[in-house]
């Protein structure tokens, strides 16, 4: 009897040892290596069109070294620029389906999608840069950013592209009545028709064309960013740069939402913070470049000026009256009613 006790006792002992053993092990494995970081690694990946030498593709690249300086390398960021995915359309499905997380790009590229950027089609909207960004940072830029969530997006900010500004071959424009009768590149249905409503003769052709369509003479002129001007080496058959600035072109940075949501707060708050430092230093850059670029184009033989202020609101009034119907119907009246409120507002 007393030999059988022993043995389960024995037997007790034994089973203790070894769920105790086990026990350890488990925490052994649980446990994390001295210094070994066990957090979540992200990666963001971000698809645009622009060249490397681009200010917002700069700007990006900025932003990955302080999200990955800032996560200690946690956080990675890849950058697809040059459309070596696709082109602003095929980058918008990547993001929304999650196979990038990020991409930027005009919301002119986006009408047809969410008709409430059609509102941003308007002409002479702005004064200047600093205008621009008062609104599109203020109530109308982040409203307008609302309707990308039923895309499965979510807006980070507005970088840019700057002001267009029309080049001709024939005289500098100093009046509404010097642009009648010049021969333009046209790009859009209500670009085309705001522009043939002060007397501009439009001619549809796609980017690529543009080049061969003035050295021909099958048009006068185009309108484009002044930088855009420069690296399409439009000054070869355009001698007038006429500073119109009679749209501006906004730069939307958008992320996947799923992706977004799914961060940490602090992670979020992270990213949000650098994308706002990149986004004040595109447009710094973007600043620079202009004012280079017109100095290089002067010593090229270019002639530039400034096209009057008071002429700029002839323009204005007679080409958004010629499409503004169109755009309301695309964008609904509040929306149209909204940005041009906050529009006035933010010159004050």
């Amino acid at each position: 009897m007393k030999k059988r006790i022993g043995i389960l006792v024995l037997i007790v002992l034994l089973m203790g040892m070894m769920i105790f053993s086990i026990a350890c092990a488990n925490q052994d494995a649980e446990a994390p290596e001295p210094g070994k970081d066990n957090a979540e690694k992200i990666e963001i990946r971000i698809a645009h069109e622009r060249q490397t030498q681009h200010p917002s593709h700069i700007a990006l690249e900025d932003f990955k070294k302080s999200v990955e300086a800032e996560s200690n390398g946690r956080i990675t960021v890849t950058i697809l620029p040059n459309s070596q995915m696709g082109n602003a359309q095929a980058n918008l499905e990547l993001t929304r389906r999650g196979d990038v997380e990020m991409t930027l790009n005009s919301t002119t590229h986006y009408v047809q999608l969410l008709p409430e950027f059609a509102v941003w089609e308007s002409f002479f909207m702005f004064d200047d840069e600093e205008h621009a960004h008062k609104v599109l940072d203020g109530k109308a830029g982040q409203e307008l950013m609302k309707p990308l969530e039923k895309m499965g997006l979510v807006g980070i900010g507005y970088m840019e592209m700057g002001f267009r500004n029309f080049s001709n071959s024939k005289k500098s424009l100093n009046t509404v009545e010097d642009f009648k009768g010049l021969k333009i590149r046209g790009y859009n249905p209500l670009m085309m028709k705001a522009w043939n409503s002060v007397g501009v003769q439009t001619t549809s052709l796609t980017w690529a064309e543009v080049f061969t369509a003035l050295q021909q003479g099958l048009i006068d002129g185009q309108e484009c960013a002044t930088v855009s001007f420069r690296d399409a080496r439009f000054y070869e058959a355009n001698k007038y740069l006429t500073l119109s600035k009679h749209v501006y072109t906004n730069f939307l940075w958008m992320a996947n939402k799923k992706f977004m949501d799914g961060l940490s707060a602090d992670d979020r708050a992270l990213v949000e913070k650098s994308a706002k430092t990149a986004i004040e230093q595109e447009r710094q850059l973007l600043a620079e470049s202009e004012e280079k670029t017109a100095s290089e184009l002067e010593g090229l033989g270019v002639v530039i000026n400034d096209l009057p202020v008071e002429e700029r609101r002839k323009l204005g009034e007679t080409m958004n009256t010629a499409i503004k119907d169109d755009i309301v119907a695309q964008c609904g009246q509040e929306v149209y009613d909204m940005v041009m409120s906050e529009i006035e507002a933010a010159r004050q």
